[in-house]
């Protein structure tokens, strides 16, 4: 994790549950952003959101590559007030870098007007969402569009996971038998896929016996051509254990369809 310059913070006003141990008070997690490309420096007037803020040229921007697993407009929980919290006391009032895809036609913005990007306030490189992932107040959701950056947000991930930070002291990862139980949400599942194939030129990865009840992954004709531009062949995967995020349907068994190779990971 050194490679990607990764420090966690502590913040006296959130509650000691949420913190791995044996962190340094006051520093913050910093990314290499070379995948992205810096397209502004301006100041936060305010965060209006755990995801969401208003800056000093008139842009809203959105987060990008992050899910806040219990916030809707509707309702706030604990781990997205935490994040709303943290990300008043540390970018309010702040000069903040916006990095965004090197792709200006796709990616940059999203239906509501916000600009997607990830934020680094100025002075320090303190990085927005390597902190809220870091200290396990939300999970990573990369997206075809904005899939850069998923590497490091994996390590940080991975590190709070391990340390039961934030959500992670009680989510469980799905398992391919009980995927099935969180229909119509947002999971991550791990397991090892029992039979990879290809069917009228989409991708079929099924984690067990019987491809008519079993947990799937499926990749679109029209995206396999995203994983081809970075030579992955999904088929080669057959045998391995991995781990996969992203919405559950029900389709012949709990499924998951992916569209960029950034949503799988391969644990072996």
């Amino acid at each position: 994790m050194d490679q990607f310059k990764v420090i966690l913070v502590i913040f006296g006003m959130v509650a000691s549950f949420l913190w791995p141990t044996g962190v340094t008070a006051q520093e913050f997690p910093q990314g290499s952003f070379a995948e992205l490309k810096q397209t502004g420096r301006a100041n936060v007037l305010e965060v209006i959101s755990p995801s969401v803020m208003k800056l000093s040229n008139g842009a809203l921007i959105r987060l990008a590559s992050i899910h806040l697993t219990d916030y809707t407009p509707d309702h706030a929980g604990p781990f997205a007030l935490t994040a709303l919290k943290i990300m008043k006391d540390m970018m309010e009032g702040e000069d903040v870098l916006i990095y965004q895809t090197k792709n200006s036609k796709l990616g940059r913005t999203n239906r509501m007007g916000h600009q997607l990007a990830h934020i680094v306030r100025a002075k320090d490189d303190a990085w927005a969402q390597g902190t809220l992932i870091g200290l396990g107040l939300v999970q990573v959701k990369t997206t075809q569009r904005n899939a850069e950056m998923a590497e490091q947000m994996y390590a940080l991930e991975q590190y709070a996971r391990t340390e039961k930070a934030g959500l992670w002291h009680d989510y469980e990862i799905l398992s391919p038998d009980n995927a099935a139980d969180s229909l119509n949400s947002f999971q991550i599942v791990e397991g090892k896929i029992a039979s990879a194939a290809l069917k009228k030129n989409r991708t079929y990865l099924n984690f067990g016996r019987n491809w008519r009840d079993d947990f799937t992954v499926s990749i679109a004709p029209e995206n396999r051509k995203a994983f081809s531009k970075s030579q992955i062949n999904p088929l080669d995967w057959n045998g391995k254990t991995v781990r996969v995020r992203g919405w559950v349907e029900d389709y012949n068994g709990a499924l998951i369809e992916i569209d960029h190779p950034q949503a799988i990971e391969i644990l072996d």
